[in-house]
């Protein structure tokens, strides 16, 4: 190659590299309908451990308690469900880092997770079901964590649906009171074993249930959703310390739930707490939910008054 054809060829080349750089190079415009990075934050597999318990000893359908409440009464179930939902681990730092649940079609939907301790057997035949589940899953972002956060309830958006068409767990209708009031955040159904037959007060029939959810939710009328939030979410932000979930297992905790309710005693129609701001047999229970009667919200931020749950 002569110099001259030489030189023309690294003069075209210097010009073509200086094209592609500098302060005023174009930067190439994003493809259309492209989408961002997915997030890269590294994850991983987390498992939330339930039970169900009065003190130390495990409850089912078939398993009641010996002694619960002021009266120290011997006691069936008869339902024992409960919805979570925003659950949440919270670091040493004290940040509160969401957890992500597994779309399984079953337990999880979205948010929330229903955690299921009746087995459809005994005294749970009428309205349970023989599947149960005690663990929730999904992952968090990679951390050491020494606390947990979950609300015991359905976020307000999702609470007030057609029950026939939602996504499992939300189609149960034995956990559905109506389009306008909502789920049943927890239904514990008991029998109690009256001491002393035909004692005044005493619930009919032995019933004492436990129903909350949330009150006050005004609409047209039972079958239509409100247009405004409830008057009383009754919606419990739970906070729980030295909880590691590799280790520990909550326990929903029967004993020192009903420990200052005396079920021997109820005012009828109906037995027991259907979450009633002027149920007598409300007023009692729900400081053990760390819940406000009047106002269906936290005593206190992180409900410290609950005594439903505990670490174990």
């Amino acid at each position: 190659m002569s110099t001259r054809w030489a030189f023309a060829v690294i003069t075209l080349v210097m010009l073509a590299l200086a094209g592609c750089g500098g302060a005023d190079s174009a930067v190439p415009a994003a493809t259309p309908g492209s989408t961002a990075p997915a997030d890269a934050t590294p994850t991983q597999p987390v498992a939330i451990r339930f039970s169900m318990q009065a003190g130390d000893a495990p409850i089912t359908c078939a398993q009641g308690a010996a002694a619960l409440g002021l009266s120290q009464n011997g006691v069936q179930f008869n339902d024992l469900r409960f919805y979570v939902s925003n659950v949440a681990l919270v670091d040493s730092a004290g940040a509160v880092v969401p957890m992500r649940l597994e779309q399984d079609g079953m337990w999880q939907s979205g948010v929330t997770a229903l955690l299921d301790f009746e087995d459809g057997t005994a005294g749970c035949v009428d309205a349970g079901n023989t599947e149960m589940n005690t663990v929730i899953s999904g992952t968090v972002a990679e951390g050491d964590y020494t606390g947990i956060q979950f609300d015991l309830g359905i976020p307000a958006p999702d609470n007030h649906q057609d029950v026939t068409v939602a996504p499992s767990p939300l189609n149960l209708p034995a956990l559905w009171w109506s389009w306008q009031g909502g789920y049943k955040f927890v239904r514990i159904d008991m029998k109690i074993d009256m001491k002393t037959e035909g004692q005044a007060g005493a619930p009919t029939g032995g019933a004492w249930f436990v129903h909350l959810g949330s009150t006050g939710c005004a609409s047209a009328n039972e079958a239509a959703a409100p247009t405004t939030a409830c008057l009383r979410p009754n919606l419990a932000t739970i906070r729980l310390n030295g909880f590691d979930p590799a280790q520990n297992t909550i326990v929903a905790d029967m004993a020192s739930f009903l420990a200052q309710v005396d079920l021997s005693q109820s005012t009828p129609m109906p037995p027991g707490c259907m979450a009633g701001a002027d149920d007598p047999d409300c007023i009692a229970l729900f400081p053990a939910f760390g819940l406000d009667i009047a106002t269906g919200a936290c005593v206190e931020a992180g409900c410290p008054t609950q005594t439903l749950f505990r670490v174990e």
